[in-house]
């Protein structure tokens, strides 16, 4: 078993700050996943297909409503129909994930640092 090794000062920022970006990025797609079901009702309700408001400071922010169209291939379907090509192109990767874990249930927003710590 290989001994761990200490992080220089330098590696831990860079690991405190990545830790924090993820689980900042995390907390913030499943605001927008809540606020998004009201966004849609908000263009259907004006049949709009673009938003815009201004913030307390004159800011201009807005939404745009784009129809997109894209082709998916049905890879459940494909394996029923042709579980036999399905298995012969069918191959295993290994890649890794680094995982954010902190804050009390991970999706606290953490502290700020200051430059004394």
């Amino acid at each position: 078993m290989q001994r761990a090794k200490k992080l220089k000062q330098e590696e831990k920022k860079v690991i405190l700050a990545y830790a924090q970006l993820k689980l900042k990025a995390n907390r913030l797609a499943k605001e927008l996943d809540t606020m998004k079901q009201n966004v849609v009702d908000c263009f259907e309700r004006t049949n709009q297909n673009l938003i815009i408001v201004t913030d307390t400071h004159g800011n201009n922010f807005g939404l745009q409503k784009i129809n997109r169209k894209r082709k998916k291939f049905e890879t459940a379907n494909f394996k029923i129909a042709h579980n036999d090509l399905f298995n012969k192109f069918c191959t295993e990767i290994q890649y890794q994930e680094y995982k954010a874990i902190g804050g009390i249930d991970g999706l606290q927003a953490p502290k700020e640092q200051s430059d004394d710590e």
